[in-house]
């Protein structure tokens, strides 16, 4: 479908007006000039569909490469060719051809309209009024209620100013959806705490979460009201594809389910081959994705506000996971639903959510309600501090009242969800202590302020001023199989050319075995020693007592491990 520009939408509309009475005139005006304000932001999107090839990019002016970077750097994806995409594109059909036989005609006959909530922060604007245009143009009308959109104190760029707030919110009025609401809340709370406010504030019975850079797809919302309609203690979630970090082509994955590890991280994993013979019907997942889910607004609110501390977004996650299955409930994924969601790899982007700092003691604080309250079992909490031993160090407010409502409530117990829910979780990931020679960050003695930092993109390792809100690319482990990991299954090999990459771990040695020489400091890879150069990039290199650049310090240090390891 064509779009016409915005600009020439507006002129065709007003033209068609009736004459305005006298006294509509100023306010006219206003609405007119608050449009035209926030049409000289968008003007520059209209007409191009595609994404840019690559020989544009690469013959970019100097001063349009200085705009990409800058970009890049700020929002994690390229935000540069995301300006240059219309607001309103088209998006293939990714569902199965099954999912086509059921039109859900009767479904607005059996469920009240609901309410759509996005929350954001410091968000682009091309990437928000994408994800809301999406919305808009393939969702059924008669579904939507409200549309609920909850400004998290957003302080930069284009929501630094009123003029520009006001001309957003008669742009999403006008084009998006009549009876939108939109909340700039006055300080920054976090995604946890928005959603509560944004539940608080809902009309209707069922809620839908979107983040800000989704493009959900035609037919996306009736799979999941459906499987509701069936029985409302239901957590529906689509099946999340990929928007493309680089182009931003909507990439359709393969159908995975969630579980987690011992680091409290989600993991997806294959489908049951049960669950592969059923698709494309809805499949149970024990750990959802918080990216888009609907639920029902009552029971969202009892479930949110069992714990008000706990505000880490990654733990709400698995904690929201948890709460929904022990308490008798379900959540099901269904993939006739697909949205696609941008994840950037990079994860510096997170900096203009909030102080970093903040963020990280939030998280590692919210890891801990999680495991005293939800594997509070003494054999599964001690394997979590052996794995993330920052999460037992957190600060941690007492939290037995919460307990003790828990015990009154009837919630299953984590045993019952490992027999029941994550029947494999131990299969793939074994209830096993950590036994490591070194762990946590590693950092060069010539620059104690600077961490060795992957990069899961392009595999490369590099030197980057420590953070604890990245503390899933710069935390190292040196395994007892002489192995330095990153997570669980990532390992440092040393390439051909001498520099070090990332690699998947297969536990032979050769390329991938290190060493930890306490003496000198040196971490030594078949007789050559880790280095930084001038960019700031690591390789390995003949071993030299003079060179500062080959001595290295781990965070934490197993000594009687490493001399036996060593000896």
């Amino acid at each position: 479908m064509h779009y016409r520009p915005f600009h020439w939408q507006l002129s065709q509309r007003a033209s068609r007006r009736h004459r305005l009475k006298l006294w509509q005139f100023p306010l006219t005006i206003l609405l007119l000039l608050l449009l035209w304000a926030l049409h000289q932001q968008l003007s520059h999107w209209d007409g191009l569909v595609d994404p840019l090839p690559a020989a544009v990019i690469d013959n970019m002016p100097a001063a349009e490469i200085g705009a990409f970077s800058r970009l890049w750097l700020e929002y994690g994806y390229n935000a540069w060719l995301a300006e240059r995409i219309p607001v309103r594109r088209e998006l293939p059909d990714m569902r199965d051809d099954r999912c086509l036989e059921n039109s859900y005609r009767n479904l607005s006959t059996h469920i009240d309209p609901v309410s759509i909530v996005v929350i954001f922060r410091n968000e682009q604007l091309a990437m928000l009024l994408r994800t809301l245009h999406s919305i808009a143009d393939r969702s059924n009308p008669e579904l939507i209620g409200e549309l609920l959109l909850i400004d998290d104190h957003s302080d930069a760029g284009f929501w630094q100013q009123q003029r520009s707030r006001d001309a957003f919110k008669a742009y999403v009025q006008r084009y998006i959806h009549g009876a939108a609401r939109i909340f700039h809340l006055e300080e920054h709370v976090g995604l946890v705490r928005a959603r509560r406010l944004a539940a608080a504030e809902a009309e209707q019975e069922t809620l839908v979460f979107l983040d800000a850079h989704v493009e959900v797809t035609e037919g996306w919302l009736e799979p999941m009201l459906a499987v509701i309609c069936e029985n409302r203690f239901t957590l529906a979630t689509p099946q999340l594809d990929r928007l493309d970090e680089e182009t931003l082509e909507y990439v359709r994955v393969v159908e995975r389910r969630g579980l987690f590890d011992w680091n409290l991280r989600r993991r997806e994993v294959p489908l049951t081959w049960q669950q592969i013979k059923q698709l494309p019907r809805p499949f149970a997942t024990a750990v959802l994705r918080t990216s888009v889910f609907a639920i029902d607004a009552d029971w969202f609110n009892k479930l949110a506000h069992l714990d008000m501390h706990l505000n880490g977004p990654a733990a709400a996650e698995l904690e929201l996971s948890l709460k929904v299955w022990r308490i008798g409930a379900r959540v099901l994924q269904v993939p006739c639903s697909r949205v696609g969601h941008l994840q950037p790899s990079d994860l510096s982007y997170m900096q203009r959510y909030g102080d970093l700092q903040q963020m990280a003691r939030e998280h590692f604080s919210s890891y801990k309600r999680l495991t005293e309250i939800w594997l509070s079992e003494p054999s599964y909490k001690s394997v979590v501090y052996q794995h993330q031993p920052q999460i037992q160090q957190a600060h941690m407010p007492n939290v037995s009242k919460l307990q003790e409502l828990i015990k009154r409530a009837n919630f299953e117990s984590f045993d019952w969800y490992l027999q029941h829910v994550a029947t494999d979780l131990l299969l793939h990931f074994p209830l096993l202590p950590r036994i490591d020679l070194a762990h946590g960050t590693l950092r060069p003695a010539h620059l104690p302020s600077y961490c060795l930092t992957a990069d899961l993109k392009s595999r490369r390792i590099h030197l980057q001023p420590c953070n604890a809100v990245q503390q899933l690319i710069q935390n190292w482990t040196l395994s007892s199989l002489n192995d330095l990991r990153l997570g669980v299954d990532i390992c440092a090999e040393v390439q051909p050319t001498q520099n070090v990459a990332l690699s998947a771990c297969h536990t032979l040695g050769g390329r991938q075995s290190w060493r930890l020489d306490m003496d000198k400091n040196y971490l030594i890879s078949n007789r050559h020693c880790l280095e930084f150069n001038v960019r700031m990039r690591v390789q390995v290199r003949n071993c030299d007592n003079m060179n500062q650049r080959q001595m290295w310090f781990f965070e934490h240090t197993n000594v009687a491990a490493i001399n036996a390891n060593n000896s």
